[in-house]
């Protein structure tokens, strides 16, 4: 079916009174609930038709039917597959749907090793069962979200939008999403390009749900900046919608879902709840289980430390972090103490006569960071996320003051393991940025591996020419990484 002829479709479709959306969510939960079950039984029937006791198959599934519902409804919510108002592309849908009943289906088996009862019940029904019904559920949960979508329409969402640069073209995107329906946009302040250092104050004063940039040439490196570091709070959620510039269209790779209209769009919210909430537990259970591992090595750690150079066995140096607020980083020390008294601040390169022959040690095994993880625990970094860098840095560069500041920093990062041998310090922001808009828990786990590969196999001799960095400088943070 085309998309004309879906909009079409839509146009005729029942328009819904205010607050009726709920209703529809309730119907979807009934629907799903009936789905997945008649689905569940169809699978069970056709696999096990020759099977003599099956119906002890069948009485296992239905005293766990309810479990596998409960984490559906659970992380249907957190992903909002109940919402009619984001069932608006085919390919949000769909994603939304797939990660709801993949995660429902992990988590039913993560459970399994938990608790005997639901073992005993799930040992009788073979895994393939299980998957192949997973699988239809995705086709069938798809097909009744693309029909509730196509034959009712939300009443309209009142969004306050901002335009800068060309007004003309801003009002015929804008008309373009009014035909699509559900929404309803109120243009509250346009503005010219030359205008883009008013362009933050106008979006937290007038509360903008969103920014239509209908200038692609514009840099708003100064825009974040100015949302993020400047204001040292969280923003309210809305989205900055950046139209493709024709001539650079093969390098737009921020067109992750068209919407029926190519337009880069950036939330100031980068993670999701359920992406926040995923990535707070990951946090937790996975610096509980770094800092047991390696307590043994902290303890034989400090104990070196302290021995090889006078001074305190930690080191602790100002940061900037979430929403550009300062916060002190721990690490070992692996300077010696008053090393800068003539040199006077610089950066720290492999051969720096600064380093104690203990702190080169820490340093190439990442020895040295271990005790972030307590930063971790208590909520002021995360494993993973954009490095941070000293206010130094962050004043004089907009780049470090702007998107990469909506995430907690990281112990580790993909910068950190992809630009540790690049000489341009910028390099870094790239990285952050990437992780930022390709967000995944999955993604996590892979820096974290690509971490331990990087400190256990790489060589810390390309280090030696990192004082290019910063060519020109006269002054650098020492401990830098």
């Amino acid at each position: 079916m085309t998309s004309a002829r879906v909009n079409r479709l839509r146009a005729y479709g029942i328009r819904l009174p205010h607050g009726a959306e709920k209703l529809v969510s309730i119907l979807l939960v009934i629907g799903d609930a009936l789905l997945m079950n008649a689905v569940f039984i169809s699978v069970f029937s056709i696999w096990l038709h020759d099977v003599s006791q099956n119906d002890q198959y069948f009485n296992s599934y239905l005293q766990v039917k309810w479990w596998l519902f409960g984490l559906y409804f659970l992380f249907g919510l957190m992903t909002g597959i109940f919402n009619i108002r984001r069932l608006t592309a085919a390919s949000d849908i769909f994603s939304y749907t797939t990660n709801t009943l993949l995660a429902s289906f992990i988590s039913f088996n993560l459970l399994t090793f938990f608790s005997r009862t639901l073992a005993a019940h799930s040992h009788y029904f073979p895994r393939p069962i299980f998957l192949l019904a997973t699988g239809v559920c995705i086709v069938a949960g798809f097909a009744l979200r693309a029909l509730v979508s196509t034959v009712f329409r939300p009443h309209p969402l009142l969004i306050r939008a901002i335009i800068i640069g060309d007004e003309a073209e801003g009002r015929r995107i804008i008309k373009h999403f009014h035909r699509r329906g559900g929404v309803r946009y109120v243009i509250v302040h346009t503005m010219k390009s030359d205008e883009l250092a008013d362009l933050a104050s106008e979006v937290v004063f007038r509360h903008a749900h969103e920014v239509f940039v209908t200038d692609p040439s514009l840099d708003l490196d100064s825009f974040w900046a100015r949302i993020y570091y400047n204001r040292k709070e969280e923003p309210h959620d809305f989205k900055v919608r950046i139209v493709v510039d024709t001539k650079k269209a093969a390098g737009s790779a921020g067109l992750l879902s068209l919407e029926d209209y190519p337009l880069v769009t950036i939330c100031s919210q980068p993670l999701t709840r359920f992406q926040r909430l995923c990535k707070r537990a990951f946090d937790i259970v996975f610096s509980l289980f770094a800092l047991i591992v390696s307590s043994p090595v902290m303890i034989a750690a400090a104990v070196m430390v302290r021995i090889d150079s006078p001074g305190p066995v930690f080191y602790k140096q100002k940061r900037v972090g979430r929403y550009g607020k300062e916060f002190d980083v721990i690490k070992f020390r692996s300077m010696r103490v008053g090393s800068e008294s003539k040199s006077g601040p610089m950066v720290a390169t492999a051969d720096d006569p600064r380093i104690s022959s203990v702190g080169k040690f820490l340093r190439h095994f990442g020895i040295d960071e271990l005790p972030q993880f307590f930063l971790v625990l208590t909520g002021e970094m995360s494993v993973v996320g954009p490095r941070p860098e000293r206010a130094f840095f962050v004043n004089d560069y907009y780049e470090f003051q702007g998107r990469r500041l909506s995430i907690k920093p990281g112990v580790t990062g993909l910068a950190a393991v992809n630009s540790r041998y690049y000489l341009r310090l910028v390099d870094k922001v790239t990285y952050d940025y990437y992780y930022l808009d390709n967000y995944s828990l999955v993604l996590d786990i892979k820096i974290v591996f690509q971490t331990v590969w990087v400190l256990l196999f790489k060589s810390d001799t390309a280090l030696q020419d990192r004082h290019h960095e910063l060519d020109g400088m006269k002054k650098a943070p020492p401990e830098d990484r």
